[in-house]
């Protein structure tokens, strides 16, 4: 066997997240071999992640240096807007709904606070994929296209010098019958295959959580500012858009112009579609939301309809002192709520990169250091699967516990804005601010704190709609303009808008206290035509579509 199958890293699978390890360990002078199964030029099935959150803004800018190809290539978001229908009704527009929109928007028009955001953004996953590629190649990875993977032969444990083995298929073309790779290190990026976890026995569901989901993209989307015209006159489009009933929610993820992403994720004991269909139930479970299905009709699906039938598990661990790691959808995926997963893998990377090359040179770190990051990662799970329980048992359906729940959940992104610039970016502030959400056991008690206070304060059923938003603008950045002055001061914000989450628990509990959201979504916004008439509008638009 040559030097050319001998490295210090094996990876396993050469989606975004395999690429993104392989280019960040490369670019710290390590001999990195990629193993990935599908042949060059083959296209990875559109998959879920398409919205970049701070978390995953701030790595692929500061990282991997893709803040001009994000500008160009990008479609920059500013927050979320969560939509949910009355109680027992199915209204036809997303005006007739329960609205509340957490949306950064105004400050465009500040200067001085938008340059201080963490930009986030809606985006297609293939040029991303392939451009990620390009980078680790030109970073000297040897990158082995249909090259699947069969089998890893881990060194015997306690042998710091043996070398893993890696066998896999040889591409068509190559020399005949299997190959080996021996590595110091084997990462496990095959995403939901997730080879290693499953071959180690460590790979489990997720513990009391059973969810499906079908997606798609469409073209010819409705186009109709009336539509889309929300607070304050915000294009609901800026926003990744979550609507939401008992036991299911819908992402709506403007890419383009010519491209929408739609996509449900039900509870599984709330919900039976039928599964079989062509579409996998897609137009079934989005006939109980007419307000999305309407601004669909029309339109034309891209794809096929892609389909988990169980989304939800997790591993027992990610990292090992064995010498290997799991990283992206190979360790867990809960939902797809708040693209997580995504961010994860990339915080798992820079945690890992450390690791690895301590490892590597002759300073492996201590046991303990592996039990913290793997009990991080536990504290984690623990609290995403919670989160997303209490989502399909209550909030989802309850627009005053999801109001709560979601400002208290942006809380979590204020430690990301000790990175609003390129100097930030430096191993001490990562250890600090780069470690995994939820990552300890008090951040998971807060939250089940939060859930219980929330289920308390919110049994006192609104009368009318509901229409709020958490939309800071000129009166928010003049009462705040201190925080606004410095940049170790900007995570201060963000603590402060988790402090609304309690203010509009009062809220909820008290008509006497100050509704502060309503408040700064200011009054509905003024349309041209009633809500029947742009439902009429819409059914037009369909028919003439379709013709």
């Amino acid at each position: 066997m040559d030097d050319h199958d001998v490295a210090d890293i094996a990876i396993l699978g050469g989606g975004l997240v395999g690429a993104t390890v392989a280019t960040v360990l490369a670019r710290r002078g390590m001999k990195v071999v990629v193993l990935e199964s599908r042949a060059e030029g083959s296209e990875q099935k559109w998959v879920v992640g398409e919205a970049l959150t701070e978390g995953s803004s701030v790595f692929l800018r500061y990282e991997l240096g893709l803040t001009d190809w994000l500008k160009e290539n990008a479609f920059r978001k500013f927050g979320f807007d969560f939509v949910v229908q009355p109680e027992g009704q199915h209204p036809a527009t997303l005006d007739e709904c329960h609205e509340m929109m957490l949306s950064l928007k105004p400050l465009e028009n500040i200067p001085k606070a938008f340059r201080r955001l963490v930009p986030t953004f809606h985006i297609e996953r293939p040029p991303l994929n392939r451009h990620v590629r390009g980078l680790a190649i030109a970073a000297g990875v040897d990158w082995r296209d249909s090259s699947p993977v069969e089998h890893v032969e881990l060194a015997p444990e306690g042998d710091a010098a043996a070398l893993h083995r890696v066998h896999y298929r040889a591409p068509a073309g190559g020399p005949d019958g299997p190959r080996v790779v021996r590595a110091r290190w084997v990462i496990d990026t095959s995403g939901r295959r997730c080879l290693l976890g499953r071959q180690l026995g460590i790979h489990r569901p997720a513990d009391g959580l059973d969810t499906a989901a079908v997606w798609n993209r469409f073209e010819g989307v409705v186009d109709d500012p009336e539509v889309w015209s929300s607070f304050r006159g915000i294009d609901r489009r800026r926003q990744t858009i979550h609507a939401s009933g008992a036991g299911f929610w819908i992402w709506w993820i403007h890419q383009n112009d010519s491209s929408t992403s739609v996509g449900i994720t039900w509870d599984r004991t709330q919900h039976s579609p039928d599964i079989k269909s062509e579409d996998h139930g897609f137009w079934e479970m989005l006939g109980k939301f007419p307000a999305i299905a309407n601004l669909l009709a029309g339109a034309r699906a891209k794809e096929h309809y892609q389909y988990l039938a169980h989304v939800p598990y997790r591993s027992d661990h990610w990292i090992s002192p064995r010498r290997y790691a799991l990283i992206g959808d190979a360790v867990w995926f809960i939902d797809a709520l708040y693209s997580i997963g995504l961010e994860t893998s990339f915080r798992m990377t820079i945690n890992a990169a450390d690791v690895i090359a301590r490892s590597l040179g002759g300073a492996p770190p201590p046991q303990a250091e592996y039990d913290r990051l793997n009990n991080e990662f536990d504290h984690c799970c623990r609290s995403v699967i919670a989160l997303n329980k209490f989502k399909y048992a209550h909030g989802w359906r309850d627009p005053q516990l999801l109001w709560q729940t979601a400002v208290f959940e942006l809380g979590e992104i204020a430690e990301l804005y000790h990175f609003t610039s390129k100097d930030d970016w430096r191993p001490e502030v990562l250890a600090r601010h780069y470690r995994l959400q939820w990552n300890s056991c008090a951040r998971k008690k807060r939250l089940d704190a939060f859930h219980r206070g929330a289920l308390a304060s919110a049994r006192r059923p609104p009368a009318g709609l509901i229409k709020k938003g958490l939309i800071p603008g000129w009166k928010v950045y003049f009462f705040t303009w201190p925080i606004w002055q410095a940049r170790a001061l900007m995570p201060a914000f963000f603590h402060l808008v988790r402090g609304w989450a309690f203010s509009e628990r009062m809220a909820q509990r008290s008509r006497l206290w100050p509704d502060g959201l309503r408040l700064m979504a200011g009054p509905p916004p003024r349309k041209s035509l009633p809500p029947q008439a742009l439902a009429e509008r819409l059914a037009a638009a369909a028919t003439t579509a379709s013709r």
